[in-house]
């Protein structure tokens, strides 16, 4: 981005000149006016940097998927060459620019977005769970307190910062729940059953399962109540 940066540099130094060339209230007018177009389409070209910043953090991340970075420049064209002419940009020039910039930028703050959901919720899946009741206890209420906030930050809007929390807590949880043993066969799938969002009712899980829960130490984080009839 740094040609589109350059081209406003350009402006300015062309308002400048407004400014020196025409002294009176029309040219002060003027130099205003352009004044107050560079400051916003500035606002726009760093804010559209600053997505640009976020996109490629996330794509840097293991298994992250692709964001669509094309079009920087659209809209930039025709601003560029009132700049490189010699003349003042009019205020259509202004206004198509800044739409262009403004288009792009947000959609690539909309996929930021969509491609943090994903890749945090594959992350999340990935986690072995199930190994945590296998740790000692100071270990599971750490592996506890470690999901806990990967859940809450994937529910945040993406930025470079949240990337980085949410990439180091990770890396911590998956090297705890590395060093637990397997857990017992079955656990991790009557783990996902219960975590799926899905109301189960206590006929749905077997004495068989609920021994288990109970041998892992698990059965004191299920809460089962009576329907109303």
């Amino acid at each position: 981005m740094s040609a589109p940066l350059s081209v406003l540099q350009k402006a300015e130094r062309l308002q400048a000149e407004a400014r020196r060339l025409n002294e009176g209230e029309k040219g002060e007018e003027e130099a205003r006016r352009i004044s107050e177009r560079i400051s916003v389409l500035h606002n726009q070209l760093m804010s559209l940097q600053r997505r640009l910043r976020i996109a490629r953090s996330l794509m840097a991340q293991p298994a992250a998927g692709d964001i669509d970075l094309s079009g920087l420049d659209t809209g930039l064209a025709a601003f560029t060459r009132h700049c490189e002419g010699g003349g003042l940009p009019p205020n259509p020039a202004f206004t198509r620019a800044s739409t262009a910039v403004q288009k792009v930028a947000d959609r690539i703050a909309q996929d930021s977005q969509e491609a943090w959901r994903q890749w945090t919720q594959a992350q999340l899946a990935a986690l072995q769970m199930a190994r945590q009741a296998m740790l000692s206890l100071q270990d599971q209420a750490r592996a506890k307190a470690l999901h806990q906030d990967l859940i809450k930050t994937a529910r945040a809007d993406v930025d470079a910062a949240v990337i980085t929390l949410f990439a180091n807590a990770h890396a911590e949880l998956a090297e705890l729940l590395e060093t637990a043993p397997p857990p017992p066969e079955g656990l991790q799938t009557l783990l996902d059953r219960l975590a799926s969002g899905t109301a189960l009712l206590l006929s749905d899980i077997t004495d068989v399962e609920i021994a288990l829960l109970r041998r892992v130490d698990l059965d004191a984080d299920l809460e089962v109540r009576r329907r109303r009839t």
